[in-house]
């Protein structure tokens, strides 16, 4: 009995030793299991226990050109919030103001053309109806362009640009000379092109298609060499290229027309300012003095321009009778079909200096209505640009509306004696072919954008 029962104790004891070392054993295990579970990894890869304090990785300072693409997203955010853009129709205010614009011209070509028309053994009605014709066909040109979606002017873009090359280098070859220029290539006994016109559309959409597929290369780069390369360097070689072949024809006007369109172009496309004044204004100011030691002729137009003596009855002629006619409107003009300047005096009336036969009819007041309208047509045309859709179509609107506020500028330099005169017709007023179509359409293309350009503000 005592036997068993101190055998029943022992194994009693040997149980309960078993049993604690269990225990014991599962209380290690939980410690290094819930140990385990207290650790965490940092992101540098150094272990930590709960509790203990993890570094925060400091964020890197953006670069300069993260910050300016940073500052770009904020300023176009703000700029569309609360803007909607809806598909409207066409600008029906733009259209209208060139549509004025051309009925102003068509009643002054015939008002200023018929004495030469009649001196010349022809119908009074000779220039001005040649000048409907070129209407009528621009009308077409303008309604077909004013429903191409800006898209296709672009996947043209290149084509356009290379058409206008051949074209141009075809005028030495084959073109017409009139009154001592050979700047056009004559297509019918009646009809002529001049290439250079259509050039001044080609270096605004080939700049526009080059801005639009290579922007982020100029805007945002942080290297100056990069931003001098891109965004100077090689627009240069298309408006160089075009401006070079037009002044081959000795076309003075049309090259500094086509090379400030594509500085301006490139200006309003990001492109550094402070890079591109000293570049242009040294390959301009090089051109401009080989092409005046190459040329006398026109260094004699600028001699006899700040010349005080020179002589009225030859030299100056055409200047100093367009003057005599702007004096002589007064305040409110001679009377639509009353001036004299225009029967001889003026030469070539209907053309370059249409504006001083308009001021001798119509007056200061004239002139001031004639100023506005052009201003209306610029200011109506950048505010489409600034709504269009995308940098393309922007640019083209942009570049299109100042190769018309431009020209109408210098012409009014010219024939006030402002500037020497260098040969620039009034876009829309003056007697024209080719020139009108071309402008005509490059209004289609305005309105064409401007139907994808209508914001509403919510």
């Amino acid at each position: 009995m005592s036997a068993d029962r101190n055998k029943n104790t022992s194994g009693t004891a040997r149980q309960s030793a078993r049993n604690g070392g269990r225990a014991s054993v599962n209380r290690r295990r939980g410690q290094n299991l819930s140990a385990s579970r207290n650790i965490r990894s940092d992101p540098d890869g150094k272990s930590r226990r709960e509790g203990e304090r993890i570094p925060v990785a400091t964020p890197a300072a953006p670069t300069r050109r993260e910050s300016r693409e940073i500052k770009r997203a904020e300023k176009e955010a703000k700029w569309s919030e609360g803007i909607e853009r809806v598909r409207s129709g066409h600008d029906w205010i733009f259209f209208i103001i060139v549509m004025v614009l051309i009925s102003i011209g068509t009643v002054m070509v015939y008002s200023a053309s018929y004495p030469s028309a009649i001196a010349e053994g022809h119908s009074g009605f000779y220039y001005v109806g040649r000048q409907i014709f070129w209407i009528a066909i621009g009308v077409v040109a303008m309604f077909l362009m004013s429903y191409t979606p800006a898209v296709w002017v672009k996947k043209a873009a290149p084509v356009i640009y290379i058409f206008t090359l051949i074209l141009l280098a075809a005028v030495p070859v084959i073109g017409k000379s009139v009154n001592g220029a050979k700047r056009w290539i004559q297509i019918t006994s009646q009809v002529r092109i001049q290439p250079s016109e259509i050039a001044k559309l080609a270096v605004v959409v080939i700049l526009a298609w080059y801005v639009g597929n290579n922007k982020h290369k100029f805007q945002n780069a942080e290297s100056r060499r990069d931003r001098f390369i891109h965004g100077v360097f090689k627009p240069s070689l298309f408006i160089f290229l075009l401006a070079g072949m037009v002044l081959i024809e000795k076309h003075l006007s049309g090259t500094v027309i086509i090379v400030a369109i594509g500085v301006i172009v490139m200006f309003l496309a990001g492109a550094d300012w402070k890079l591109m004044i000293p570049y242009y204004l040294g390959i301009g100011g090089a051109a401009s003095a080989a092409y005046l030691i190459l040329n006398p002729y026109a260094l004699r137009r600028i001699l006899t321009y700040t010349n005080e003596n020179a002589d009225i009855l030859d030299e100056k002629w055409q200047t100093y009778q367009g003057t005599l006619a702007i004096g002589s409107g007064g305040f409110l003009g001679l009377g639509l079909g009353q001036s004299r300047q225009k029967f001889s005096y003026v030469s070539e009336a209907q053309n370059d200096f249409i504006f001083t036969i308009w001021c001798e009819e119509m007056g200061f007041v004239g002139a001031i209505i004639i100023i506005a309208l052009f201003v209306a047509l610029v200011f109506r045309g950048y505010r489409i640009a600034l709504r269009s859709p995308d940098v393309f179509s922007s640019l083209i609107v942009f570049g299109i509306v100042t190769q018309v506020g431009l020209q109408a500028f210098l012409n009014l330099m010219v024939v006030t004696d402002v500037i020497p005169n260098t040969g620039i017709s009034l876009p829309f007023l003056s007697y024209g072919g080719s020139s009108l179509v071309m402008m005509m359409a490059e209004m289609g293309i305005v309105l064409s954008i401007s139907r994808q350009s209508y914001q509403k503000i919510q």
